[in-house]
């Protein structure tokens, strides 16, 4: 089965949602989830507002049917930022003057500026899961940071910013790049709440744009290299992150999860920490808390018992992991809860 759908059906689908929306984190107004119709897609969509000027977007979507979203020709003063996370997809860009295809796989990330985007098709494959991290900014925001007073673009970057929204919006499609991808995992497991995780926040997303950036500063003076990391390093690599939390209890030792996948233990931990920008045993510790976190939170179980179904046999080395990673020992966290 194949659902067919427009942006402003999507949109729509929000606008009704924003009657019952709910707040992702009770402190900040302008952190907020919206659900989509259960007959639409298993998914929601997490939207921040940082500053005026600069808002994030996440969207997740359990796919058992095929979409198809067609968006019209449109006019867009923002510049935006889709980093693809998981997921394979099908744009097709029906121009004025010609059509172009072009696969988008995960872990690719694209960059469009302000100005004219043309008619396109995206294809969404069925029985996937579809992660999307997006950034907005505007021409503003990238001409503060050239520190001079007329905020004129260095040559290289001056191409990110149309001069008229009726000029043809520039896109460019790339790998992720391993600092790019520890950046996004950091934004995404923000360990705060309230203006404190606003501040975190903002200074990781100017971080993120930064980057992107730099890398197109990189790919305009063809000084860009490519990853040393082939495809099949790669899909190992996440493969080995997928075993390693699949078992919170017993997880596997190091060289098991490189017999495992097939990597030997130095590149399987080098190219870890270059993908992740941690190590093996940080990722999988970090999952552990952020899992004993939600189950502190929603049910009434003793730490004790949290600490076994994460996979810590010392209720105490658990509490100290807890209390480093989360500034609040887990008893105090819990009572907050309630």
């Amino acid at each position: 089965m194949t659902i067919e759908l427009t942006d402003d059906e999507v949109n729509k689908q929000f606008q009704e949602a924003a009657e019952e929306q709910l707040q992702w984190d009770p402190s900040d107004q302008l952190d907020t989830i919206y659900k989509f119709d259960a007959c639409i897609s298993q998914g929601w969509r997490r939207e921040i507002c940082l500053r005026k000027g600069i808002a994030l977007c996440l969207d997740q979507h359990n796919l058992k049917d095929q979409w198809l979203l067609n968006t019209p020709d449109k006019k867009t003063d923002t510049i935006m930022m889709c980093f693809k996370l998981s997921g394979q997809e099908e744009d097709v860009s029906d121009a004025r003057s010609s059509k172009s295809v072009f696969f988008s796989k995960a872990r690719r990330y694209t960059i469009e500026s302000n100005g004219l985007l043309d008619k396109e098709t995206t294809k969404y494959s069925g029985m996937e899961q579809y992660h999307r991290f997006y950034v907005y900014t505007r021409p503003e925001i990238i001409r503060s940071f050239t520190g001079t007073s007329d905020g004129e673009l260095p040559k290289d970057l001056q191409h990110l910013i149309r001069p008229s929204s009726n000029e043809a919006a520039y896109e460019r499609n790339s790998d992720i790049q391993p600092q790019m991808n520890t950046v996004i995992q950091q934004i995404l497991q923000c360990p705060y709440q309230g203006m404190v995780k606003r501040a975190y926040l903002e200074s990781k997303t100017i971080e993120l744009i930064a980057l992107v950036l730099e890398h197109e500063i990189a790919i305009q003076q063809g000084e860009f290299k490519p990853e040393v990391l082939k495809p099949e390093q790669l899909e190992r690599i996440y493969y080995a992150k997928e075993i390693l939390l699949k078992d919170l209890s017993n997880p596997p030792s190091l060289l098991e999860l490189a017999s495992q996948v097939g990597l030997n233990g130095t590149l399987l931990k080098s190219g870890f920490r270059s993908v992740f920008g941690t190590t093996v045993f940080g990722a999988l510790q970090s999952h552990r808390l952020a899992i004993a976190k939600q189950l502190l939170a929603e049910q009434d179980t003793s730490v004790a018992e949290v600490a076994h179904l994460v996979g810590y046999t010392s209720p105490r080395a658990f509490a100290r992991a807890f209390g480093r990673k989360f500034q609040m020992g887990p008893k105090a966290y819990q009572k907050t809860c309630r």
